[in-house]
C-alpha cells in the first residue's frame, strides 16, 4: 500500500470514529419534554394537596419525580416570564420587561404592542436560547402552542429582521397571543373558532348573563369540536412531533405551551361534568380587602373581588379546575406518547406554569403582584432513570434554573449570561440547596396612590422563611410565610425588622437597571463621595464592601440629610435612598405608604470605586 492510500485509510478511519463516538453521544442524551401550562395556581393541584383537583397524570409525574414546593417565577406575568424561561436571565437583564412593550409611533403616540411584531421590543440580539444551545449539541426541538415571547418573530414580519426569529426551534407551530401569521392557532382551526375559543367580537355577548370570561354561569366552550380547543391541538401537535422524533437517531426537545387555565374559564362538557361547583370553598383571605380597603402595592384591577352570589365564586373555582383537568389530560396524552413509542425511560419531563392565579385569595383576582398565589408555581421534574422518585424539596428555585439543567443534562455549554442554577446534583441525590436568594419583577399601572404611573416597576426578593418586595414609590413589604403564610402582617411597618428590610431593599436594587429609570447621579471629589439631592427622598445611607459583590455589602453610615460623605476605606461605594412617604390609604389609615410624586429616579446609585 502506498503512503498516499494509507494516509487516506487512516484518515477515514479516525473520521468514522469520531462519528460513531458523536452518534454514540447523542444516542445516550436524553430526550427533553418540557411542558408549560398558563396561570395554574399551585394549591389547585392533587400532587399540592388539593382535595377538589383533579391531575391525575400531574400527580403520576409527582410520583415518578421530584415536586418542588417554592419555585418562583421571574415574573407574574405571562410574556417576561417566558422570556426569562427561554433566556435563563431575569427580564431586566434580558431587556424584555413588558407583556406589552410600549413602542413609539411614527405620530409621537405611545402604542403598546404584542409580542412577534417587532425584534426590539424582545430579549437583547446576541443571547443564547434554551433550544438554541440544545440545537447546538444535535437535538431535534420543537414548539407547538403557546410561546409568547417579546423577540420570537415568523419571517417577513419586522423589515429589519426578514428572516425572523426561530429562538432555535426546528419545528414551530400553534402560536398563541404572538403575532405569528401562518403559524397561529387560527390558522390551524380557523378564525370562527379562534373567535368561539376567546370569545372574542361576536361572540363575547352570546351568553344570557354577558361575556363568560370567569365562567360564573358554569357553561362549556362555544367550540363546537371538541378537539378544536386550543389545549387538545396543541397535544395532537406535540404527538406528530414525538412520533416524528421517535423515528431518527438523535436526541428531542419539545416545548409544549398548553394555554389552560388561563382565563376564559371554559371548557368542554366532559370537563366540566367531573367538577361540582359546591364542593368549592371561598379561601379564608377572600373578603381580606374589603372594608379595609384596597392594598397600596396591588394594581386596582387585581381586586376584582368575588361575585356577590357566593354560588356564582364557586362556579368560577370549579370552571377554573375544569380548565386544569383538560390540561392534564392533554398533558397525559403527551407522555403516552412516550410510552408509545419507546420513549419514556429516556426522556426527561418537566411540568411547571409561567405565573399562578389568585382565584379569590385576598380577594382577587389574576397575578400582576407578588402574593404568593401569583408568584409560587408548580414544578415537577421526573426522569426515573437517574433521579429520585416521589419526593418533596423546600429549596428554592426559579423558572431560570431550567436553562442550565438542561443544559447540563445534554452536555451542552451554559452560557455565562444564564443566573439561573443548574439543579442536577439536587436531583440527582435529593440533597436541598441552602442559602438561595431568589427574585421575580413585574411593571404594571392603575395604582391607586400611583394615578398617572404606567408601568411601576416592583421586584420581589425571597430568601429562607422571609419575602421582600418594592415597589417603586409604595413603601416596603415584608412577610414571614413560615408564621404568616397569607401574608396578612407586612412587617415593614414593624421597627424591629428595620434593618432586614434594609438588607433586603439593598440587594433587591444593587443590580437592577432597566429602561427609563435611572441611578441616583454621583460624583467624586478627592476622598468625598458626592451625589445630587433629590425632592423625593428624605435621608440617604451609605453601603460598603470591599469587593464589587452587592450581596457582600453591609451600611456603614444611615440618615445621611446631605449631599457628600467622606470615604476612609478603599473599596467600593452605594448610595441608597429613603423616600419621602406622605400619602395615606384607607388600609393603612394614617400611616403614610407613598410618595407624593411618582419620579423615574431609582433610590439607588451604581457603584462607586474608590
Amino acid at each position: 500500500m502506498n503512503l498516499n492510500k494509507r494516509s487516506l485509510l487512516i484518515t477515514l478511519i479516525l473520521f468514522s470514529s469520531l462519528l460513531t463516538r458523536g452518534q454514540d453521544k447523542q444516542n445516550e442524551l436524553p430526550n427533553i419534554v418540557f411542558i408549560i401550562s398558563d396561570q395554574h395556581k399551585l394549591d389547585d393541584t392533587g400532587a399540592y394537596g388539593s382535595k377538589t383537583a383533579i391531575t391525575p397524570n400531574i400527580d403520576e409525574l409527582a410520583r415518578t419525580g421530584i415536586t418542588f414546593n417554592n419555585c418562583y417565577t421571574p415574573a407574574p406575568v405571562c410574556a417576561p416570564a417566558r422570556a426569562a424561561l427561554i433566556t435563563g436571565m431575569y427580564p431586566y437583564a434580558n431587556k424584555a420587561i413588558y407583556h406589552k412593550a410600549p413602542v413609539k409611533m411614527p405620530d409621537g403616540r405611545i402604542k403598546n404592542m404584542g409580542s412577534g411584531y417587532l425584534r426590539e421590543t424582545g430579549y437583547s440580539e446576541g443571547i443564547l436560547t434554551l433550544p438554541e444551545s440544545l440545537g447546538n449539541e444535535g437535538y431535534s426541538t420543537a414548539s407547538p402552542g403557546k410561546m409568547h415571547v417579546h423577540g420570537e418573530l415568523q419571517r417577513d414580519v419586522d423589515e429589519d429582521h426578514q428572516c425572523g426569529n426561530d429562538m432555535g426551534f426546528n419545528q414551530t407551530s400553534l402560536r398563541y397571543y404572538t403575532y405569528f401569521p401562518g403559524g397561529h392557532y387560527e390558522d390551524e382551526v380557523g378564525t370562527d373558532t379562534y373567535q368561539r375559543y376567546r370569545q372574542f367580537k361576536k361572540y363575547m355577548n352570546v351568553y344570557p348573563n354577558g361575556p363568560m370570561y370567569l365562567n360564573t354561569e358554569y357553561l362549556p366552550t362555544l367550540v363546537e369540536n371538541d378537539e378544536d380547543n386550543f389545549d387538545m391541538v396543541v397535544a395532537r401537535k406535540s404527538v406528530e412531533f414525538i412520533e416524528y422524533a421517535s423515528s431518527q437517531d438523535k436526541p428531542f426537545f419539545i416545548h409544549v405551551g398548553f394555554e389552560k387555565p388561563h382565563a376564559p374559564f371554559t371548557t368542554t362538557q366532559k370537563y366540566l361534568d367531573m367538577h361540582n361547583p359546591s364542593d368549592f370553598e371561598l379561601p379564608e383571605t377572600f373578603n381580606d380587602w374589603y372594608g379595609k380597603g384596597k392594598y397600596p402595592w396591588v394594581p386596582n384591577w387585581v381586586h376584582s373581588g368575588i361575585p356577590k352570589d357566593v354560588n356564582k365564586a364557586k362556579n368560577v373555582m370549579a370552571a377554573y379546575n375544569a380548565c386544569i383537568t383538560e390540561m392534564d389530560d392533554m398533558l397525559g396524552r403527551v407522555i403516552q406518547s412516550l410510552k408509545d413509542n419507546g420513549q419514556y425511560e429516556n426522556t426527561v419531563i418537566i411540568y411547571t406554569t409561567d405565573h399562578g392565579e389568585h382565584l379569590f385569595e385576598h380577594g382577587l383576582r389574576g397575578k400582576h403582584c407578588m402574593y404568593e398565589e401569583a408568584v409560587n408555581i408548580p414544578f415537577i421534574i421526573s426522569y426515573p432513570k437517574r433521579f429520585k422518585q416521589g419526593i418533596k424539596v423546600n429549596t428554592l428555585v426559579s423558572l431560570l434554573d431550567v436553562y442550565p439543567t438542561l443544559a447540563e443534562l445534554a452536555g451542552a455549554e451554559i452560557p455565562e449570561t444564564v443566573q439561573g442554577e443548574s439543579l442536577v446534583d439536587l436531583l440527582t441525590t435529593g440533597n436541598e440547596i441552602e442559602g438561595r436568594a431568589i427574585y421575580s419583577e413585574f411593571r404594571g399601572g392603575d395604582y391607586t396612590l400611583l394615578p398617572k404611573a404606567r408601568n411601576v416597576p416592583s421586584r420581589m426578593l425571597r430568601e429562607g422563611e422571609f419575602k421582600y418586595v418594592y415597589t417603586h414609590g409604595i413603601i416596603h413589604q415584608l412577610f414571614d410565610l413560615k408564621n404568616d403564610p397569607d401574608e396578612l402582617v407586612n412587617l415593614a411597618l414593624n421597627e424591629e425588622y428595620e434593618d432586614q428590610v434594609k438588607n433586603f431593599y439593598f440587594r433587591s436594587l444593587a443590580e437592577w437597571r432597566f429602561q427609563k429609570y435611572v441611578p441616583i447621579t454621583t460624583y467624586v471629589k478627592g476622598k468625598e463621595l458626592k451625589w445630587q439631592l433629590h425632592d423625593q427622598f428624605e435621608s440617604y445611607d451609605i453601603y460598603y464592601s470591599k469587593t464589587f459583590d452587592p450581596d457582600l455589602a453591609s451600611p456603614i453610615k444611615r440618615g445621611i440629610e446631605t449631599n457628600s460623605f467622606s470615604v476612609e476605606l478603599d473599596g467600593y461605594y452605594w448610595v441608597l435612598a429613603n423616600p419621602k412617604y406622605v400619602k395615606t390609604s384607607q388600609r393603612f389609615g394614617d400611616q403614610p405608604v407613598a410618595v407624593e410624586k411618582y419620579t423615574f429616579k431609582l433610590p439607588i446609585s451604581d457603584p462607586i470605586k474608590f
